[in-house]
């Protein structure tokens, strides 16, 4: 049997502390850079959603209005695209990272190209998250919103939008003529 002198083996355990602890540095590095790409991906999840809500925002400002599209066009001078309500921020702070959000109204068009009857406006709102002019993040809802016409209700009920039949008497029964959203579908 062949006898080594026990200073033969000194290096081996710098070489396995070496080898392991290069292991560990790179495994950290490696975690670590999931982890800001998951942070990245969270902020902008939180800027998008931050960005529809203020869209969604300027739209229910704009119903709270109240205009009707003979206002709206009045306002509007027909132009297409018209920004009826500009950049405000949702919370009314300039500088929000809440989102602002702005409004636009058109008259054109239907999916075949057509534009809408007189009754009816696209409304447009946009939201954004921005710091300065910088935009961080986007969102648009659009709506076709349609003055109801009571006098019309009984003869076409497929161009006021489909309303229910409790709508149409409500409406008919009240003489509305402003702005309204269709309702939603009926639960069974």
């Amino acid at each position: 049997m062949i006898w080594r002198h026990p200073t033969e083996r000194r290096g081996m355990a710098l070489i396995i502390t070496v080898v392991m602890t290069t292991m560990i540095a790179m495994l950290a590095m490696g975690l670590s850079a999931v982890t800001w790409d998951e942070i990245g991906l969270s902020a902008n999840r939180r800027r998008a959603k931050a960005a529809r809500f203020a869209a969604e925002a300027g739209l229910t400002h704009f119903v709270s209005l109240g205009m009707g599209p003979d206002q709206v066009a009045q306002t509007a001078s027909g132009q297409e695209n018209y920004e009826i309500i500009r950049s405000t921020p949702v919370d009314g702070n300039v500088n929000s990272r809440r989102g602002h959000y702005r409004v636009q109204v058109g008259f054109c068009c239907r999916s075949d190209g057509s534009r809408l009857p007189s009754n009816q406006i696209r409304v447009t709102s946009i939201g954004e998250v921005k710091r300065g002019e910088r935009i961080f993040a986007s969102s648009s809802v659009s709506v076709t919103l349609e003055q109801f016409d009571p006098s019309s209700a009984v003869l076409d009920r497929e161009s006021q939008g489909g309303l229910s039949a409790e709508a149409l008497k409500t409406q008919v029964s009240s003489g509305a003529g402003g702005v309204s959203l269709p309702s939603p579908p009926e639960r069974r």
